[in-house]
Formats: C-alpha cells, sequence, structure tokens
C-alpha cells in the first residue's frame, strides 16, 4: 500500500510488515531521506528514489541505512525489476528457506550460534557473532558504526563507537580477513563497515 507523505509512511511503519520499502526522496512534507530509518526493520530492505540533485542526501540515506538507489522519476517496470530482483538476493543471502546465511566462503547458522569457514569451524563470542550475523544479513549494505551499536549492543550500554572498531579488527583476525585486502569485513571510510559482497 502507498503512503502520499512521510507521515503516513512513519504510521504504516509502525503498524504492518513488509519486506521492502520504497522512499521517494521528494515527499509533499519531509524529504524522503528523513523517512528510511523510521521504516528500518530487522529484515526490510530500502530502495531510495533520488534526483540527480541529490547527492548529498544519497551519502545521508547511506547513513541511515538504504540499501539501493534509483534515479527518479523511476520506470515502473524497472522498479519491478529491481523489486524481484532484491528478492531473488535475499532468498540466495540466506539459504533458501533455512535460516543459516551462506557469504562466499562463509556459512553461517544462527540457529547453533555458529560459523564455519570450508571445514573449519570459527569460534566467535556471543558478540562478535552478533556482529558479523548483522552484517551479512545484508552484504554489500554499508552500516554506519552507530547503526551497529545500536543493533548489536542496544541503547543502554554505555559505549562509543571505537568499540564497534575493536570488534570488527577480532572479526578480521578470526576469520583471517585483512583491513589492507579485505575479503570478508569492508572499512567505508567516513561511514562504517559492511560485508563484501560475493562476486557473480
Amino acid at each position: 500500500m502507498p503512503a502520499g507523505s512521510g507521515s503516513q509512511a512513519r504510521q504504516m511503519a509502525e503498524k504492518q510488515e513488509f519486506e521492502i520499502a520504497v522512499v521517494d526522496n521528494r515527499l509533499p512534507d519531509e524529504r524522503g531521506f528523513q523517512v528510511i530509518s523510521a521504516v528500518q526493520k530487522p529484515g526490510v530492505s530500502t530502495v531510495a528514489l533520488l534526483r540527480d540533485e541529490d547527492t548529498m542526501d544519497r551519502i545521508v540515506g547511506i547513513e541511515l541505512g538504504a540499501d539501493y538507489y534509483m534515479r527518479s522519476p523511476v520506470n515502473p517496470r524497472e522498479l519491478v525489476a529491481r523489486v524481484k530482483q532484491i528478492l531473488r538476493k535475499r532468498e540466495y543471502a540466506s539459504g533458501g528457506s533455512s535460516g543459516r546465511l551462506f557469504v562466499g566462503e562463509l556459512e553461517i547458522d544462527p540457529d547453533q550460534v555458529s560459523v564455519r569457514k570450508g571445514d573449519k569451524e570459527i569460534l566467535l563470542s556471543p558478540r562478535e557473532f552478533k556482529l558479523l550475523h548483522t552484517l551479512a544479513r545484508s552484504p554489500g549494505r554499508v552500516f554506519p558504526r552507530d547503526a551497529l551499536l545500536r543493533q548489536v549492543w542496544g541503547e543502554d550500554e554505555y559505549i562509543d563507537e571505537r568499540t564497534v572498531n575493536v570488534y570488527v579488527q577480532r572479526l578480521r583476525n578470526k576469520l583471517g580477513d585483512s583491513s589492507a585486502n579485505p575479503k570478508v569485513i569492508e572499512t567505508v571510510r567516513g561511514f562504517g563497515y559492511r560485508l563484501v559482497r560475493p562476486a557473480g
């Protein structure tokens, strides 16, 4: 169901379940990127529709959690094709009907709280596992450090963004990854981190 304004989109996000949110940046009552954070839920992908002059808003949208971008006005058939593509990628990333995630050489099983790389099991602390699992649910998506703090550590713990840096380095060490030549976790300077999307 479409929403005609930012305020209506916020109300719908509170009451309805959905997998993909398409947000136009030029809403009648506010900028669309301001709505992105409101519609963010676990398992929800966000497509932002931006005009050519909205370059800075694209950067803000990345910080707020937008997953995909399309030029507006958008061809309806192209939008439908993009939504179908996102759904296919989500199904692949989640290993079909299983709760396991397959990203490159990694197999992440949230039910068993385990990670395997090939035949080797990688032992992670609960927090390290949650951080990796959060990144792995959206390969290629940039997670700002403050967003990772909220999702992995929650709102009640008195920690700062440097904590994320420490845990990412721990993960890299255990996964045999390198910040200089990342195969798993990539640093996006000025924004945060993302799981490297597998080629192909």
